[in-house]
């Protein structure tokens, strides 16, 4: 019974999310010194979580959404989905003879040689998402939510969750291929462990304020290279001048370098959710039309594109 209710645990509440207890003590104490800072009043807790937020029909939907993803993990699914041991054992097997010496590369050089590529490939797929009419219903539904709260992070359509971890494994397992294959047989796997690190690191650099109501901007000159919470609710902007900008998941390097960083100046009052038409089922904030309405979009433009051919 301890070992299930250790793996419920994990799978709700683990170290890979940005909803477990110690990165929402970090987010809290972060909100804190907002708090603080900007001498607001009317008492903090109730400042931090709000009821039109978290009572709003857009959060209500982000836990059920939540609890979805949730169950994929827990009944093995994204396991199952994911590629990233079968393509590293493949791209270590066709490397060339190891270039580096064993140990030469500390857990802290190989946490980064993973996190940053991974980085920079998650940017990508984010701004495809955005910029691919075909898949672009999918991420849609993340950003059909009218209010940001830490589990918004997790509105997504299942169907999306499938399509990232596709990617996502099979961009790590390439690079950890290459860093293994790369590597001395005598340097221990464990070491290759340390590649999480990063991972962690990430997601306690309070990402759970990212999708928050709490402003937190970390000035425009550090805001070059990681994104602020600030910078990402920016990035769920109804105003056009904020469309297209900080795709960017824990760096902002790669937004400054290909010409979509938006860097904050001061206070912005943002609208969040999509006005176009064509989301309106979206907008309804109901389970069925948010699971449907993307599929349905999907096969349409597949049935013109056919037609078209």
């Amino acid at each position: 019974m301890s070992e299930i209710l250790q793996d419920l645990y994990q799978t709700f509440f683990g170290a890979s999310l940005v909803i477990a207890p110690g990165y929402l003590l970090l987010a809290v104490a972060a909100a804190w010194l907002v708090y603080r800072g900007r001498r607001m009043t009317g008492g903090f807790w109730r400042w931090l979580v709000p009821k039109e937020i978290y009572l709003h029909q857009s959060h209500l939907i982000d836990i059920q959404l939540f609890a979805i993803s949730r169950g994929f993990a827990a009944f093995g699914i994204l396991g199952a989905l994911t590629l990233t041991t079968v393509i590293a054992t493949f791209v270590a097997g066709v490397m060339p003879a190891p270039i580096l010496a064993p140990h030469s590369l500390g857990p802290v050089m190989l946490a980064l040689i993973l996190w940053v590529p991974t980085d920079f490939a998650n940017y990508w797929m984010h701004r495809f998402y955005h910029r691919w009419s075909a898949i672009w219903p999918l991420h849609a539904v993340h950003h059909s939510a009218e209010v940001l709260t830490p589990f918004t992070t997790y509105r997504q359509h299942p169907v999306g969750i499938v399509v990232s971890t596709l990617v996502q494994s099979s961009i790590i397992g390439v690079v950890q291929g290459v860093l293994v294959g790369a590597l001395s047989p005598e340097t221990a796997v464990a070491q290759i462990a340390g590649i999480n690190a990063c991972f962690v690191l990430a997601n306690a650099a309070l990402a759970a304020l990212h999708h928050s109501h709490v402003w937190l901007s970390y000035g425009p000159v550090l805001e070059r290279l990681i994104i602020s919470p600030a910078q990402h609710q920016i990035h769920h902007s109804r105003d056009p001048a904020h469309y297209g900008k900080n795709f960017g998941n824990s760096l902002a390097v790669w937004d400054w370098m290909f010409g979509t960083l938006y860097i904050v100046r001061g206070d912005e009052t943002l609208t969040f959710g999509l006005a176009e038409d064509a989301e309106k089922p979206l907008m309804t904030q109901r389970l069925g039309p948010i699971l449907w309405d993307p599929v349905r979009r999907m096969l349409r433009l597949a049935g013109q594109g056919r037609s078209n051919g």
